[in-house]
Parts: C-alpha cells; structure tokens; sequence
C-alpha cells in the first residue's frame, strides 16, 4: 500500500508541463459529452445514451485511478483503468459514428473523442504492459 501522502492531483501537478496539457485535453473532452446528453426529437428531449456512457466510464476509471494510486503510488499501471472503463464504450463510440456519421455537432464530437480517447488508449496499453512486465 503506497504511504504516500500525496493525492493524485499532486503527482499530475508535479509532472512536465506536456503531461498536464494533455490530462487537461482528456478531462474536457470527456466533460464535453455534458453537453450532448439530451437531444430534441419530434417527440421532445431525449436521453443521448452514448454521451451518458462517456460520461460514466470517466467518472468510474478516475475513481478506480484514485483507488489503485492509493494502493500502488504513481506507476504506470495507473492507465489500467481507462482500459477497463473507456475501451467498451469507445468500441460502441466506433460503430455509432459510422452509423450516425459526422454531418450532426454529436458525430463531430464523437470524432474528437475517438481520437483524444484512442491516443490515451494506446499509451495506456503500453504503459500497462511495461508496468506488468517490469520494464522501465
């Protein structure tokens, strides 16, 4: 268990300027789906299910995050939650932009979330593994 003090705001805020640009891109990003969580139907407002599914998998994997930085410090293991939470509802964001398209405000938003959250994806993935690997 890491007897640290330190939360994990202040090992992000301790690290390179790039780092912490880049924490910030991903926070808006996510919070952006705020915006697109109800439509107006013929019918009235709606439910948007996918922003919901961002919203929530952001929520879970920063509580997860904070929980496992807790218990093992600021590792590289710590994108092991975005794996978990993001992957699924990024898989389901992939078809629903190919089935909604891009024309709409939402299907453009899906395609800065796509490539903000894959970019994070792919670095967590080789974080990950080199954490469980014990390399570097």
């Amino acid at each position: 268990m890491n007897q640290n003090p330190m939360t994990l705001n202040d090992a992000i805020a301790g690290q390179p300027a790039w780092l912490q640009v880049w924490v910030t891109a991903l926070v808006v990003v996510h919070l952006l789906a705020l915006l697109q969580i109800a439509r107006r139907t013929e019918s009235g407002w709606r439910p948007r299910y996918e922003a919901i599914a961002i919203i929530t998998s952001f929520v879970l994997s920063a509580a997860f995050m904070g929980w496992l930085f807790e218990q093992v410090g600021y590792v590289r293991l710590l994108g092991l939650p975005h794996l978990i939470f993001w992957t699924p509802v990024y898989a389901w964001m992939v078809i629903r932009v190919r089935q909604l398209g891009v024309s709409s405000l939402f299907g453009k938003y899906l395609v800065l979330y796509l490539a903000v959250a894959g970019i994070s994806l792919v670095i967590d993935a080789v974080d990950a593994t080199r954490h469980l690997l014990g390399v570097g």
